[in-house]
C-alpha cells in the first residue's frame, strides 16, 4: 500500500467549505464563537465572555489537556480537529452524577431555576443542530467525498469518541461490564492496530485482526440496538461498517 500524505482536518475543511467559519455556522450554529489554535478549533457552545475565551486559549496553548496514553487524544494531537466546550451550569434536570459533579449547586435545584433551564435548553435545541451524540459530536456527513486517508482518520476518531460516550451511557443505566466491554474492547483494539498500521512507513499487509475485531464490535453492538440507547448503537454500527469498508479497500 502506498502511504498517503496525512491531511489535517482543518485544512480539508478550509478546502471544502472555503473557511472554518462557514463550517462552524453550518454544524454548530450561526452564533457559536470559536478560536483557531494551530491545528485545533475551540468551539465555545456555552457562549462564554471574551475573558473566558482568552483564558481557554492561553490554557490550551500551555496544556492541551490531551492524555499521552489515550489513543483518541493522540489522534487529535496529530491530526487536529475540534474541541467543544458545552459547559455545565450545575443543575441539569436529567443529571445522574449530582453526587460527584464539581459544578453541582444544591441551592440551584428549585422549580424556578429548573423551568428557566428547560426554557434555555429549548432555545438551544431550536438554535443549534440536533445532535445524537451530545458529548462527542464528530461530523462524518462528507466521509464519502474525502480522500481515503482522511476518511479513515476521521472515522477512527469518531468511533472512539462515540464508543466512549456510549460506554458512559451504559454505565449510567447500570449495564453490565460484560456488555460494555463486549463492544469496547474489540473496537479499541481494532482502532489501535489500524492507527499503528496506517502510520507505518512501509506497511506490507493489513493484520486480519483489525477486520475481525471490527466485526466483533459490530456483533456486540447488535445487543443494544433495541434498547433505550439503540439509536446511538445503530449509528456507531453504521460508522464501524463504513470503517470496515475503508479497511478492506487498503
Amino acid at each position: 500500500m502506498k502511504k498517503e500524505k496525512a491531511i489535517k482536518q482543518l485544512d480539508w475543511i478550509r478546502e471544502k467549505f472555503g473557511n472554518i467559519e462557514n463550517y462552524i455556522r453550518i454544524h454548530y450554529g450561526e452564533e457559536a464563537p470559536f478560536s483557531i489554535i494551530g491545528d485545533c478549533c475551540l468551539v465555545h457552545l456555552d457562549n462564554p465572555d471574551e475573558k473566558t475565551i482568552q483564558e481557554r486559549k492561553e490554557e490550551f496553548l500551555k496544556d492541551d489537556g490531551l492524555d499521552d496514553d489515550c489513543l483518541l487524544c493522540q489522534m487529535q494531537r496529530e491530526e487536529g480537529g475540534f474541541v467543544v466546550y458545552d459547559g455545565c451550569n450545575g443543575f441539569c434536570p436529567e443529571c445522574k452524577q449530582k453526587e460527584t459533579c464539581e459544578s453541582y449547586e444544591p441551592k440551584l435545584w428549585n422549580d424556578d431555576n429548573i423551568e428557566n433551564l428547560k426554557a434555555e435548553e429549548m432555545y438551544e435545541a431550536n438554535r443549534l443542530p440536533n445532535r445524537m451524540w451530545s458529548r462527542s459530536f464528530v461530523n462524518t456527513d462528507n466521509i464519502d467525498e474525502m480522500p481515503s486517508d482522511l476518511a479513515r482518520q476521521i472515522l477512527l476518531f469518531g468511533v472512539l469518541a462515540h464508543a466512549t460516550e456510549l460506554k458512559m451511557d451504559c454505565e449510567n443505566r447500570k449495564y453490565s461490564e460484560d456488555v460494555i466491554q463486549g463492544f469496547l474492547d474489540p473496537l479499541e483494539t481494532a482502532c489501535g492496530d489500524l492507527k499503528f498500521f496506517i502510520n507505518k512507513e512501509a506497511p506490507l499487509f493489513i493484520p486480519e485482526g483489525i477486520r475481525v475485531n471490527i466485526q466483533i464490535a459490530i456483533s456486540a453492538l447488535s445487543q443494544l440496538v433495541n434498547s433505550e440507547i439503540g439509536e446511538k448503537a445503530k449509528d456507531l454500527t453504521s460508522k464501524l461498517e463504513k470503517l470496515l469498508t475503508l479497511v478492506e479497500q487498503i
